[in-house]
């Protein structure tokens, strides 16, 4: 009995002994094509689920990633050039993307596109939850088809269920030219007294749906300040009363309905909110100034000048996603995401959301 007891007792740490060996024998300098726990986008880390699960949220995340971002190569829809492009890349154990190159080519640049699209992740710093082995981080190489499909792009779009179209002939115009629409809103648009008080000043910008018969309906409302109901129905007001002012777009020799974009500016007149009002004049015109500078690449100058009039209007939407904009031109992704975060909640708009899972994976991490 003793002897069985010594042979077991030696059989078993023989055992742990080959299992601690091979746990150290783990190569990190090797590229493997499959390992226990696969490489993840963070967001599906998250998840209370399976790991199959998990691996196909992955999947669907990193296609959806693709497909959004990647652009049909010119030369490739001219020639008609379609099919499916097969990448591969190597999510590094350290999180990042790394020798990517393309398995399978159809031609006309699509191939480097998709490539492009992959090599993208590591400047926008989207960083991978990487793959382990035996517990150990290791560098796993992912393999995936992206197919490149010519669809006719038709001249409209469906908004709900207008149609809206987005190519024409001749655009929809004010009768009387931009001078007379400018003199129309500034004529009608009404102030509420509800914001005299407070002294509240923003921009309103309505899309507007001129009809086929030169009628005016309401797509879609950004309220930029957030002014609230008052401003905002005065705004629907003042568009909406100016049917039968407009010229319809067309398309192909007949009238079709367009959106056309309005700006409405709210300013009180009266004499206590005069300080106020000027102090906003001047900080829309350092918006513009710094977003000019900005684009002809004096970009420290620019955001300058945008820090400035966020300062004055620290809750304006519309300075913020123009810093925000700069920020992620020059990889802030930090202060981008802050500032686009804050755009979102004045907001409250779809585009926003789509820009920012992109946009903050992985700041809070890096922090």
């Amino acid at each position: 009995m003793r002897l069985f007891f010594i042979y077991f007792l030696v059989t078993t740490l023989g055992c742990f002994y080959q299992i601690g060996t091979a746990q150290s024998q783990v190569d990190t300098d090797k590229v493997y094509v499959f390992a226990e726990e696969m490489p993840l986008i963070p967001t599906c880390a998250t998840y209370d689920t399976t790991a199959a699960a998990k691996h196909k949220c992955t999947q669907d995340l990193l296609l959806n990633y693709i497909y959004q971002n990647v652009q049909y190569p010119d030369s490739a829809r001219f020639t008609g050039i379609e099919g499916t492009v097969v990448v591969s890349f190597v999510i590094g154990r350290d999180s990042t993307i790394k020798d990517g190159k393309v398995v399978k080519d159809i031609g006309g640049g699509c191939g480097d596109a998709a490539l492009y699209v992959i090599n993208a992740m590591n400047p926008l710093q989207l960083k991978w939850v990487p793959g382990k082995k035996q517990g150990t981080p290791v560098d796993v190489r992912m393999t995936i088809p992206v197919k490149f499909k010519i669809k006719e792009v038709p001249p409209y779009v469906l908004i709900d269920r207008d149609t809206v179209y987005t190519t024409w002939d001749t655009p929809a115009a004010y009768k009387g030219g931009e001078v007379a629409l400018t003199e129309y809103v500034n004529n009608n648009l009404k102030y509420p007294t509800v914001g005299v008080a407070t002294c509240e000043v923003g921009v309103i910008e309505v899309k507007s749906l001129i009809g086929a018969d030169g009628s005016v309906e309401i797509l879609e409302m950004i309220d930029y300040s957030n002014l609230g109901m008052d401003f905002q129905f005065e705004a629907i007001s003042t568009v909406t009363a100016s049917a039968s002012q407009w010229d319809a777009a067309e398309y192909k020799e007949r009238k079709v309905p367009t959106s056309y974009p309005i700006r409405l500016n709210f300013k009180p007149t009266a004499t206590t909110c005069q300080t106020r009002v000027s102090t906003y004049e001047k900080a829309q015109i350092l918006a513009v100034e710094g977003s000019t500078l900005f684009n002809q690449g004096e970009h420290l100058a620019g955001i300058e000048k945008l820090d400035e009039a966020i300062t004055s209007f620290p809750n304006n939407a519309e300075f913020l996603y123009a810093r925000g904009q700069a920020h992620l031109d020059l990889d802030n992704r930090e202060q981008a995401c802050l500032d686009l975060t804050k755009v979102k909640e004045i907001l409250l708009v779809s585009w926003v959301d789509n820009l920012l899972p992109l946009i903050c994976l992985g700041v809070e991490k890096e922090k």
